[in-house]
């Protein structure tokens, strides 16, 4: 089955108008979970990242730079706050859903989509999709009924354990010097491993 990861970093809280630094997506075959070749940290390579000009956003859609989200983005490592930082190449809205929409034909169907907390990046990317009033390609892409939440399935395979984002590889030295908080790539990256390692876990692969 072909599943999609997404997530999404902002300059606010709120759904309904806080600007959006970027948005990443992976496509992922769940039958490889279980093979002798599953998904490793290299993968990072399959995880593709739009970022998105803030500008275009604040100066055309009226949405929102919030202040106390700025100063925890400056309160952050190097590694992430250079994701805020505006590039030449960040792509506007229409853009955005242009290049969405080329990347993700290349898969043809997908059977389901995830997301930590179905009401924050969904929302956030129907907001998108409605401000170009693009709401029919949005449910062609983001069907409502094929939506899934990665917090709860993990909780509900692990009994609701502590630590919800559990290191997925067995090498946590590995995993700390090299996954990057706070980066929308790295995190749908680390859901796949995540749902991954439960899946190879109760096919009796690792354990």
């Amino acid at each position: 089955m072909k599943h999609c990861f997404i997530d999404c970093e902002t300059l606010g809280q709120p759904v309904g108008n806080s600007a959006v630094i970027d948005f990443s997506f992976i496509v992922v075959n769940t039958e490889k979970f279980v093979s002798d070749n599953p998904y490793t940290l290299d993968d990072i390579s399959l995880v593709k990242k739009f970022k998105l000009s803030v500008k275009d956003q604040v100066d055309n859609y009226g949405w929102m730079v919030y202040k106390d989200t700025v100063e925890f983005w400056e309160s952050l490592p190097a590694a992430a706050r250079k994701n805020i930082a505006p590039k030449s190449t960040d792509l506007t809205i229409k853009e955005f859903i242009e290049q969405l929409a080329s990347y993700l034909n290349d898969f043809g169907k997908i059977d389901y989509w995830w997301s930590r907390s179905n009401t924050f990046d969904p929302v956030i990317l129907a907001r998108i999709f409605d401000a170009e009033e693009k709401h029919q390609m949005f449910k062609q892409y983001f069907p409502h009924w094929k939506v899934r939440d990665i917090r709860t399935y993990i909780d509900a395979k692990l009994d609701f354990p502590k630590k919800n984002g559990f290191i997925p590889i067995d090498d946590e030295n590995l995993w700390k010097q090299t996954f990057v908080e706070h980066d929308s790539a790295w995190d749908v990256l680390a859901d796949v491993l995540r749902m991954q390692k439960i899946a190879r876990i109760e096919n009796g692969l690792e354990g």
